[in-house]
């Protein structure tokens, strides 16, 4: 683990969800999410020691575990630090059950306790809102980047770098899961084509090796992963199928490895593409003997 500079005081920490730091000028520092557990934590904290560096704010992109999940053994260490999130990631964040309730539809069953789908509940202090923060004298930038999430934000500091969360994904993301996680596929392909006419000079995601050398080119190929999986499915629903029955047409499609969290997540993701589709009228919807199929 190490601290990488992009630009000015801006950094980045390279891991399983890339961090990003930046550094004030009286030995305090910022983070952009936090990593999943207390182990993530621990490795962020003890990198930032050797640098002299004291976390004094957390701002996270999205209330998704993998993002937020060191934040309580942070705050615990530097006990001082303040989180900020935006209004809704603030609901989920201070009552982390309810991501699993989310995928579930109900009260979580069994094997959706886990640490991708629920972290330490952590007590939000700062609402973020789309606009300026103003930070120890630094202004950052806070812009919505809905749709992977409900209410996803991005984090743009004075250095001209957009910390992105999850707003778009890597090739190699992409690959490993051509079929992405969404929320709401409509704001998703808002958020997409709406940083085509962004302007920084680094795009910092949370799943990749390094930082995106042609970010408006892999932005591209995620929209171009959208509407593949848009007409994909259209293709699926010549004959009517449930949503469970085209959750596994997608998954044997795609040879997606399975447990409890990532079915549910599967799920989730072709309900989000269902309901596009619908306010699209691309395809039509009727309960027949108790069952909901959907149909081209």
């Amino acid at each position: 683990m190490e601290l990488i500079k992009l630009k000015g005081h801006t950094y980045y920490i390279p891991g399983a969800t890339n961090v990003g730091v930046y550094r004030f000028k009286n030995g305090f520092c910022m983070l952009i999410d936090s990593g999943i557990d207390n182990t993530a934590g621990k490795r962020i904290l003890e990198l930032l020691s050797k640098e002299n560096l004291k976390v004094k704010y957390i701002l996270n992109t999205h209330a998704h575990p993998d993002h937020f999940g060191a934040n309580a053994y942070i705050k615990e260490v530097h006990t001082g630090t303040l989180i900020g999130a935006s209004k809704s990631s603030k609901i989920f964040m201070e009552n982390s059950s309810l991501e699993g309730m989310l995928l579930y539809g109900a009260s979580p069953m069994p094997g959706l306790s886990a640490r991708f789908v629920k972290a330490k509940h952590t007590p939000v202090d700062i609402e973020l809102y789309p606009g300026s923060l103003e930070l120890l004298d630094k202004i950052f930038k806070i812009i919505e980047l809905k749709g992977h999430s409900f209410d996803q934000v991005g984090i743009a500091t004075e250095d001209n770098v957009l910390f992105c969360g999850d707003a778009f994904f890597s090739e190699e993301k992409m690959a490993k899961y051509p079929f992405p996680f969404v929320f709401d596929v409509r704001e998703h392909l808002n958020t997409l084509k709406s940083m085509m006419d962004t302007d920084y000079d680094y795009y910092v995601i949370s799943y990749a090796d390094q930082i995106p050398k042609n970010p408006k080119a892999l932005i591209q190929k995620n929209l171009d992963n959208i509407t593949e999986n848009i007409n994909l499915i259209i293709d699926f629903l010549s004959q009517p199928y449930t949503r469970e029955d085209l959750a596994e047409l997608i998954i044997k499609k795609y040879n997606i490895p399975m447990n409890v969290p990532q079915y549910f997540i599967t799920l989730t993701s072709v309900s989000a593409f269902l309901t596009f589709l619908l306010e699209e009228k691309a395809v039509n919807m009727d309960i027949i003997d108790g069952k909901m199929y959907f149909y081209v």
